[in-house]
């Protein structure tokens, strides 16, 4: 697991990736750890993994987005970009981007592009308030 975060350095720093948390099982972080299932949403809307690196990034004003690396069973990883909707009790996760069967080589690569096309999408879909300052400076 610190081989990964180690890894990910750059691309933790391009996306503002902060709050790093690792979830492994109890054999320990410097351990050979292995999922015994691959990664997936829930039920209850959140993401469930065994193995992996999470942390938060910098998403839309206001939302809290969040990006997780999933070690598979099968020594691949997926890429999960997700945003937090709600509140707790009834806070759930909606899947803003995945990408699976990466392999440990294209990690950094997957990581930027997933949140650069993420972001793009999300800037095409604002529709910019109207502030009355410009329109006066436009006349």
């Amino acid at each position: 697991m610190e081989q990964l975060r180690h890894g990910m350095v750059g691309a933790l720093e391009y996306v503002g990736g902060h709050e790093l948390f690792f979830n492994h099982p109890a054999n320990g972080r410097d351990h050979h750890c292995r999922s015994s299932f691959h990664s997936h949403v829930g039920e209850n809307g959140r993401l469930k993994y065994e193995v992996g690196l999470g942390f938060r990034v910098r998403g839309r004003p206001g939302e809290s987005w969040r990006m997780t690396i999933a070690y598979e069973p099968d020594d691949t990883y997926t890429v999960w970009l997700m945003r937090d909707i709600g509140f707790r009790p009834l806070l759930i996760s909606q899947v803003l981007a995945t990408e699976n069967d990466v392999s440990g080589d294209d990690l950094q690569k997957v990581v930027e592009s997933i949140y650069d096309e993420t972001v793009k999408r999300f800037e095409r879909d604002l529709v910019p308030a109207f502030n009355p300052l410009a329109a006066n400076a436009r006349s």
